[in-house]
């Protein structure tokens, strides 16, 4: 059974979203019988920078709604904007990522079309009948969910590095200017200045994470992460537990309640392995984990596990590196 696939292309500072690259390698690499189209909302300016990333986008067609009263998100106008999109292609499934702005745009759009979302996905499948399957962690991350929509279009958001870019060839989709309607819509909010925010760690493109958890019992013992780090030029990271602790702050948490990521090696000392936690850290290339328990989910789950002291390896390898 042949599934329509709407996926919203998310543009920040003239750029696409890695997300959405993401959620698009994921499908066109899964699934032979769909449709895939992807949907973009942006003034012409953005629109005049990204047409050319947009043409190599492996899609077999690209919607864009373009015009200058979108050259700031206003979720009221994107809403409305994807409303009536989705209102006249008819998708079976819609997708987008799990952004800021997407997690305020995907309840508000799933409101307007009352339908379903299942929000923070790290995982996708289409059933035999074409109806999406989304997979969540639940119950604070003790268990996965995989939740069937029922309403149509299929419904989901998701989380940022939850699947590997995959090798798809470029495409050359059809792009199809569709109009925009404004009559009607009253946004209640003014924008009357943006500011961009400077983030301290970016891990979209660490290709070294070094985490610390429990294991390593103190908040003493965990600034050995960042020494470590500093050393081999990674970036820190923590487990949940690590963060309550009050040893590292939440800006730098790895897991489905934290950041996921998806570095060439991630390096675990001193953590168990919740769920949670596994989820975040899923599309790693490679896993090394440091546990003194040699059945911690996480030994089982990593592609080398030592059973050691992490305190112990953490202060040898800092000393054989400085």
């Amino acid at each position: 059974m042949t599934s329509n696939i709407l996926i919203y292309i998310e543009i920040n500072d003239s750029k696409i979203e890695t997300v959405s690259k993401e959620i698009i390698s994921k499908i066109r690499s899964s699934f032979n019988d769909i449709k895939l189209c992807g949907a973009v909302i942006a003034d012409e300016n953005t629109i005049s920078n990204v047409q050319e990333e947009l043409s190599k986008l492996p899609l077999d067609c690209v919607y864009i709604i373009n015009d200058n009263i979108f050259d700031e998100f206003q979720v009221c106008l994107y809403s409305k904007a994807l409303y009536d999109l989705i209102k006249e292609v008819k998708p079976d499934i819609f997708l987008m990522g799990a952004t800021p702005d997407g997690r305020e745009l995907a309840p508000r759009t799933a409101s307007k079309l009352e339908i379903g979302l299942t929000a923070d996905c790290t995982g996708l499948d289409i059933d035999n009948d074409g109806k999406l399957l989304a997979t969540r962690p639940t119950y604070g991350g003790k268990l996965m969910a995989t939740i069937t929509s029922k309403t149509k279009p299929g419904f989901a958001t998701i989380r940022p590095h939850s699947f590997k870019m995959m090798n798809v060839p470029n495409g050359n989709p059809m792009i199809e200017y569709k109009s925009y309607d404004i009559s009607g819509i009253a946004c209640l909010t003014e924008i009357l200045n943006c500011f961009q925010k400077t983030v301290s760690e970016d891990w979209s493109c660490a290709e070294i994470i070094i985490s610390g958890g429990l294991g390593l019992k103190t908040k003493e013992n965990f600034q050995r992460i960042y020494k470590l780090a500093d050393l081999i030029n990674a970036k820190p990271a923590a487990s949940r537990a690590a963060v309550e602790l009050g040893w590292a702050p939440a800006s730098i948490q790895v897991g489905q309640t934290g950041k996921s990521v998806s570095p060439k090696l991630y390096i675990a000392f001193g953590i168990s392995g919740a769920m949670q936690h596994l989820v975040g850290i899923s599309s790693s290339d490679k896993i090394i984990a440091v546990n003194t328990d040699r059945n911690a989910p996480i030994m089982k789950a990593c592609d080398i596990a030592i059973v050691a002291d992490a305190q112990n390896v953490l202060e040898s390898l800092i000393s054989n590196l400085s």
